[in-house]
């Protein structure tokens, strides 16, 4: 009887050892195959963003020339907001300078900086996958910042806008990461980290302290949770919060440290210049509805309607970290709404809190298991599982496709000479450059209203006047006094109006006065003229 027993035994363990075997081999080929994709994404991440890098086109039509010539003059020894005027917060350009000044001070290496700090979005994506769905969101999360257009042509371009996302996915990564691990070393770690990340992101970019709101309400559930004394919290639980909060407020202080000696300056162009520029935009620019057309191209595509999904199916299993993700969305929107004067790339403010929406719409089919009681409800879950991966993929090429526009548009139309006008624009932004490197010295300044001529020259303007932009001369922090006033710099040898803004009312009798201290070396046509000394 015995032996029979133990016979049944073995025949009852080996006709289960082949099942057994079979998990094992999925699972350690599964862990395999995850890596060669999450490789095969950075991989491609990385390609993308070093493609027709150096394409010698002002990608975003003012701006890129702005901080290049800021970055000129920090490698020339000025310092930002005393000398150079600035009107973002310390970090972007800080964190863009490093590699800029290692790679030569070119066009390409101030945007090969930009997109090395745009790569650490990646990490961000990743761990808010893996807090919010796992591998599947893992993958999702990843696949969706790879294709996203906005972040894609954002991380070629030299703007805040790359460097702040980045952060900014770091930051609510650690955050959903410290939920899941609330206490302990750990704890404090993520904690730390998510402080530190949320720091620098509102540091590069002002728009991105929206990002608080989702940081915030997990921080008050843990607070409440704690408060409460439910099980699994203690006195050392108010830790990890306190290492938050305190990382948080050290960052900002060493980002602040460096200017303390002109804080002034330092306020006046990160604080006041904004308050002044909402005042002074006036028009159609200065209304909601304008915002809101801004906003329009984001919320066409696919990616909405699969955080829709991801928000609707996590309220009905009753996931509540969904709750968090959508107050982000709705106070960024928001915020995006009432802020003058908008332009097209802050609305790369939105995405953020689309892919973590999104992310939930592929959560493991487990987490609707343990919402469904009944036998009869649980046959639905494969396809309500299978439709949120539809639903991401969809967005997925969506996407792609756009990417694929974008790289064929302007860039690559101008370098391919694909388009006969935009290679004509090109062609004349060189030879104007080219003028402008034979006409004064490497150590010479030129004034000019387009900046990413000069930079293409390989020249650079006064500290004061790397931004001659609308918005500053009609705010009056750039005045007729003070382009006259820099102009009879012994240094300034030539002066070159380009993109119109010098013949605005405020500033309309710079070009007398030029022409009464200059000589006309070049004449282009529709008031593009070259002067120097």
């Amino acid at each position: 009887m015995s032996t029979s027993l133990n016979t049944a035994h073995i025949l009852s363990k080996d006709s289960r050892f082949p099942d057994q075997r079979t998990r094992e081999f999925a699972q350690r080929w599964g862990g395999l195959l995850f890596w060669v994709a999450v490789a095969l994404i950075i991989a491609a991440a990385v390609v993308m963003r070093l493609y027709h890098l150096d394409v010698p086109f002002d990608r975003d039509g003012y701006d890129e020339g702005v901080y290049w010539q800021s970055l000129r003059s920090m490698l020339a020894g000025d310092s930002l907001y005393h000398t150079i005027f600035y009107s973002q917060p310390p970090l972007f350009l800080l964190s863009t300078y490093p590699a800029f000044a290692l790679f030569g001070g070119s066009l390409w290496s101030a945007r090969f900086s930009i997109a090395l700090i745009s790569l650490l979005g990646f990490p961000g994506a990743y761990l808010l996958g893996k807090s919010l769905a796992g591998r599947v969101g893992v993958l999702a999360a990843l696949l969706l910042l790879l294709v996203n257009p906005f972040y894609l042509a954002e991380s070629q371009t030299i703007q805040a806008e790359a460097s702040s996302v980045a952060f900014t996915f770091l930051a609510i990564g650690f955050a959903f990461l410290w939920w899941k691990q609330p206490d302990g070393r750990r704890g404090a770690c993520w904690a730390g980290l998510c402080g530190l990340t949320f720091t620098a992101s509102v540091f590069c970019k002002l728009l991105c302290i929206s990002t608080l709101v989702p940081i915030a309400l997990l921080m008050l559930a843990r607070a409440r949770q704690i408060w409460q004394r439910q099980p699994g919290t203690s006195r050392r639980s108010w830790l990890p919060l306190l290492a938050g909060i305190g990382a948080a407020l050290l960052t900002a202080l060493l980002s602040i440290l460096p200017f303390l000696g002109s804080f002034r300056d330092f306020w006046a162009g990160m604080i006041t210049f904004h308050q002044a520029s909402a005042v002074a935009v006036s028009g159609p620019q200065s209304t909601m509805s304008y915002n809101l057309g801004l906003m329009t191209p984001a919320f066409r595509s696919l990616l909405v309607l699969a955080a829709l999904y991801g928000t609707l199916i996590s309220l009905w299993r009753k996931d509540w970290r969904v709750l968090p993700l959508l107050a982000w969305l709705l106070v960024t929107f928001f915020l995006l709404l009432i802020y003058h004067p908008l332009f097209d790339h802050h609305v790369i403010a939105l995405e953020p809190p689309l892919i973590a929406l999104a992310i939930l719409s592929v959560v493991e089919p487990a987490a609707y298991q343990n919402f469904l009681a009944g036998e009869h409800l649980k046959k639905y879950v494969p396809a309500f599982f299978s439709l949120g991966i539809l639903l991401v993929l969809f967005a997925v090429a969506f996407n792609a496709g756009q990417d694929i526009l974008y790289y064929q548009q302007s860039p690559l139309a101008i370098l391919n000479h694909v388009g006969t006008q935009a290679a004509s624009i090109s062609q004349e932004n060189e030879r104007v450059a080219g003028d402008l490197r034979r006409a004064i010295a490497p150590d010479q300044w030129v004034i000019t209203d387009g900046q990413f001529i000069a930079g293409l020259a390989d020249r650079s303007t006064p500290p004061s006047l790397v931004d001659t932009s609308n918005v500053r001369i009609t705010t009056g922090y750039v005045t007729l006094a003070q382009l006259e006033q820099a102009a009879a710099n012994p240094r300034v040898h030539a002066v070159l109006f380009y993109t119109g803004r010098f013949y605005q009312h405020k500033v309309a009798g710079f070009h007398a006065w030029v022409a009464r201290h200059f000589h006309l070396l070049y004449n282009y046509g529709n008031g593009q003229e070259l002067w120097v000394r």
